[in-house]
């Protein structure tokens, strides 16, 4: 028997139709409304995406082929997206649900999807995602992490750090000359860290 004969039901199950992605649109569409005019949370909003999941049986694999199609109709790029999403801190391949199987949730899976919708609800409106890009100057005056953020600059040293180091200023002189404008330096030296 020729191997062109075998049917893998796997990708049958998981193939997307736009009847799927027409479905996804307009649930997701009356979702957004709803978190718009305040009558739902981002968190409650992320619990609708898993019920969803569940209530029409689709795969974690489907559900990502679904959200493919469905940035596809508008013209986005997936993996300009997950870039994007990696650039605010955010890693879908570590996130934490890629490796969750709808049709048979732990509690331990259940749990921790309750956590984070519950940290999300308390705080997420205090949050900000910004991106940020860091590097570090690592010599025999210093040895500094520098995070920065559009005009601001922070330092990081769990020494005491020497602002006549060289590179230092050399670095800091030539990011200011990018803005034309003063830029904001904050010093956080001498700190200690500890795993919680």
């Amino acid at each position: 028997m020729s191997d062109d004969r075998i049917i893998d039901f796997n990708d049958l199950k998981n193939k997307v139709k736009d009847s799927d992605v027409d479905k996804f649109e307009q649930y997701i569409y009356n979702l957004y409304f709803s978190v718009m005019d305040g009558s739902m949370t981002m968190a409650e909003f992320s619990r609708k995406i898993f019920d969803y999941m569940k209530d029409n049986n689709i795969s974690q694999e489907k559900f990502m082929n679904i959200q493919k199609k469905f940035m596809e109709r508008y013209g986005m790029d997936s993996e300009e997206v997950e870039k994007q999403l990696k650039s605010f801190g955010i890693d879908p391949s570590i996130a934490g649900i890629n490796n969750i199987d709808l049709n048979n949730i732990s509690s331990e899976n259940l749990e921790s999807i309750k956590k984070s919708a519950g940290f999300y609800e308390k705080y997420g409106s205090k949050i900000t995602p910004k991106s940020c890009i860091t590097t570090y100057i690592k010599n025999d005056v210093n040895d500094i992490e520098i995070v920065i953020d559009q005009e601001k600059i922070m330092l990081l040293s769990s020494k005491k750090i020497n602002l006549m180091d060289a590179e230092l200023n050399e670095f800091l002189l030539a990011y200011k000359n990018m803005f034309n404008k003063k830029i904001k330096v904050v010093l956080c030296e001498n700190y200690t860290g500890y795993d919680y």
